[in-house]
């Protein structure tokens, strides 16, 4: 069965498409975006797109399990920087996701789903990863956001992880989700605001780069169920 490979943005996706070394012949579509089946570490993979939104993330990622027959996701993308240690191009392993808009506490609901990312066997990256919680909203990370995650203890924020992570439990499919910190709030304003956007524009062709870099070795260390 192929490894599906989620990248949610389009700038992320933008950045992922020239890296896999195919050419536009290669690219099919779906109901959420675009998609490449090809082949890492010989591992059948099929990388595959979303863009932004729970929603979106969601059912792509649903979509995936039931065309492709993917029985392990990783995600691979960037994320807004929580914790205080973090800097641009730090990578970020989920050790649990948070949707941090919303209110429903009840277990069932995935305001909170736990990973287990041990099926991927990280040894070559040891050293390389900040394991912790990824906070999910559908809004960007402000400075505003930062006291209220950091008393949860989130390391990284984005769009999506929260509802791919809960779309993968609810399946009984292994799940991983690996991000670069992009962008970091540093004040309060629009002003921050538009320099984060801008940081996240330069940034994430680098982080792709980097994580696309890591791929083989991380595939190499999947673990057979």
């Amino acid at each position: 069965m192929p490894l599906g490979i989620q990248i949610c943005s389009g700038a992320e996706w933008r950045a992922t498409k020239p890296l896999l070394g195919v050419g536009d012949a290669a690219v099919g579509a779906f109901p959420y975006g675009e998609f490449v089946e090809t082949e890492i570490s010989g591992q059948s993979c099929v990388f595959f797109s979303s863009r932004r939104t729970k929603t979106r993330a969601a059912g792509a990622c649903q979509y995936a399990l039931d065309r492709w027959q993917v029985d392990s996701l990783l995600v691979l993308g960037t994320c807004g920087g929580v914790d205080e240690q973090l800097r641009v191009m730090d990578l970020v392993l989920a050790s649990h996701t948070l949707q941090y808009d919303c209110d429903d506490p009840r277990p069932d609901m995935g305001r909170v789903v736990v990973a287990d990312a041990s099926w991927l066997g990280l040894d070559e990256l040891r050293g390389m990863l900040h394991v912790g919680a990824i906070a999910s909203a559908d809004r960007d990370l402000t400075f505003e956001s930062l006291e209220t995650l950091r008393k949860e203890r989130i390391l990284g924020a984005d769009w999506e992880s929260g509802a791919i992570a809960l779309v993968c439990a609810l399946n009984g499919v292994r799940w991983a989700i690996l991000r670069g910190v992009s962008d970091v709030p540093l004040a309060p304003g629009a002003q921050d605001v538009r320099r984060q956007l801008r940081d996240y524009q330069t940034h994430t062709p680098a982080i792709m780069a980097k994580l696309l870099g890591l791929l083989p070795a991380i595939v190499r260390g999947i673990r057979a169920r």
